[in-house]
């Protein structure tokens, strides 16, 4: 053992000249190589004592030794990755300077990324080399776990810029938790194209570093990138805190857009990361989903007090349908979450399934949540005094409601039949309209067969019609139609009931061989049943 000593000696004093020195080892070539050179017969030494099972506090000393080989090591490491730091001159994808007016400094900011086939060259290969060699004399001394602690520390200040460069911050989620949610949009617009780069450009980068470094040493790769990457991995905070915090129908645009943010980094993520993203995903769409819930449950709370004085279409129903089709932009992400979280079926049993819909989840729903619409709006349509009234809001609403429907991907959703049927409910509702008005005016042109003679019983009747008329239209005609054609429809459908009735008594007023200048011309009855619905629809 007199020769290990020997060996422990002039080990120690030759590395000991590389340890005192105040400079990098590595700005020396020469003594980089030599250092090196020194710690490999050093391990190898090691190992050999090992193998004979040599004194315990030789060994000792020679572990000793080695150790102070690793902090260094640990030293010379750090210093090369830190030498090699963040440049703002060097290359990154999609980078302006932004100047302030007032002031000579700049920041740099990601511009939209559109080809995500990039790898950063975060360090110089050179770098990488001589990085990879530390690496291999740290592992083979027992320090590998140090090693991939030392590479992630040192990577930190790149990492924490390349986010700051993106316009986020790894702690939004706490630096925004009391901010408006219109801040909070500006924050999740900047958020989402930065969640992109991030995994599909900058992790990647860092898995190939990271590999690179620790060439042959699969598991203190891992470690080294996951430990590197959690300032990334901290963005994802931010997604689910805006799950937690918007559960205003006004949130969902939002937080689809960043639901398919997340779903766009699926085929690039990092195995390591899978389940911390796959939980953000089921967050989203879990706030997805109450997010709907929450817009029924406003249509359904809204107070049947309130209806426009004219029977025009209600706020809610515009509200409620422009909503929805501003939803089914995003049909087949809505329809994706609602099949991945729910199945084929609302499992609340608020939504049943009708044999005649389509019936698909988000069908399903969207289709309940007009039904909840159309009902509340025949309550509300209770509060108008006049019975007409309420059957001119509910056609009003009703036309509102259809229009929308096929003017967008929910007549795909709501499909053929749906749309028969809330058809079927407007022209019940104009029927009630004309039987509720001009029902009247017919009943007083409806004659005793006893007096089809009487000329006094005739032009006193025709006379009250006329007043009649003149009282509907005084009243009506501060009503409004909203759909123009609807107007004509009405008038068609009103002509067809008056005039024949009206035609009949003028001609019994003829029949007697009266000039009956009390009573309207047939034409002018028409006119005036026109020029009401003209001027519904002014």
């Amino acid at each position: 053992m007199a020769g290990m000593e020997d060996t422990l000696q002039a080990l120690n004093d030759l590395i000991s000249q590389f340890l005192c020195l105040n400079r990098p080892l590595w700005s020396s070539s020469d003594d980089a190589d030599a250092f090196l050179e020194a710690v490999d017969e050093l391990t190898s030494t090691i190992h050999s004592l090992e193998s004979m099972s040599a004194d315990h506090i030789l060994l000792e000393s020679f572990d000793h030794l080695l150790e102070r080989c690793s902090l260094r090591l640990g030293e010379e490491l750090q210093h090369l990755i830190d030498a090699s730091g963040f440049d703002t001159n060097c290359s990154y994808p999609n980078t302006r300077k932004s100047h302030d007016d007032d002031d000579d400094r700049h920041t740099l900011v990601a511009q939209p990324v559109s080809n995500f086939d990039i790898i950063v060259d975060a360090l110089p290969e050179g770098v990488i080399f001589e990085a990879n060699r530390i690496a291999k004399r740290m592992v083979a001394a027992g320090f590998g776990d140090s090693c991939a602690e030392t590479y992630a520390s040192s990577r930190l200040n790149f990492i924490d810029e390349s986010i700051a460069r993106l316009g986020v911050h790894a702690h939004m989620a706490e630096m925004f938790k009391s901010a408006s949610w219109e801040e909070l949009e500006i924050q999740i617009m900047c958020w989402i194209p930065a969640i992109r780069v991030v995994f599909h450009i900058l992790i990647p980068s860092e898995r190939h570093l990271c590999d690179s470094i620790f060439e042959g040493f699969t598991s203190y790769s891992d470690v080294a990138f996951v430990t590197a990457c959690h300032p990334f991995l901290q963005l994802l905070s931010f997604g689910n805190f805006i799950a937690a915090a918007g559960k205003n129908p006004e949130c969902l645009f939002r937080i689809v857009d960043m639901y398919d943010a997340v779903r766009d980094i699926l085929p690039v993520l990092d195995d390591a990361f899978n389940p911390e993203v796959a939980a953000l995903r089921e967050c989203l769409g879990l706030s997805i989903k109450a997010i709907l819930m929450a817009l029924e449950n406003l249509v359904r709370r809204d107070p049947s007090e309130s209806c426009p004085l004219d029977g025009g279409v209600h706020p809610m129903t515009r509200y409620v349908m422009n909503y929805l089709v501003t939803a089914c932009v995003s049909r087949h992400t809505l329809e994706e979450v609602m099949l991945l979280e729910f199945g084929s079926s609302d499992p609340s049993g608020n939504c049943p399934i009708e044999p005649d819909r389509p019936t698909s989840s988000l069908a399903i729903h969207l289709a309940w949540i007009v039904d909840v619409l159309t009902g509340n709006l025949v309550s509300k349509s209770k509060v108008y005094s006049h019975a007409p009234l309420s059957c001119v809001f509910l056609v009003n609403n009703g036309i509102y409601i259809i229009k929308k429907v096929n003017g967008c991907e929910l007549k795909v959703l709501l499909g053929e039949d749906w749309i028969k049927v809330i058809h079927s409910k407007v022209n019940q509702w104009i029927l009630e309209y004309r039987r509720a008005t001009w029902g009247k005016a017919i009943m007083i042109l409806e004659m005793d067969k006893r007096f089809c003679s009487n000329v006094n019983v005739i032009t006193e009747k025709l006379s009250r019609f006329n007043n009649f008329v003149e009282a509907i239209c005084q009243v009506q005609s501060r009503w409004v139609l909203v759909d123009k054609q609807q107007g004509v429809d009405f008038s068609i459908l009103v002509e067809e009931l008056v005039i024949p009735a009206y035609r009949d008594m003028a001609e019994m007023l003829k029949a007697t061989g009266s000039a009956g200048e009390s009573y309207m011309r047939l034409e002018d009855v028409r006119s005036r049943i026109q020029q009401l619905f003209k001027a519904m629809t002014r």
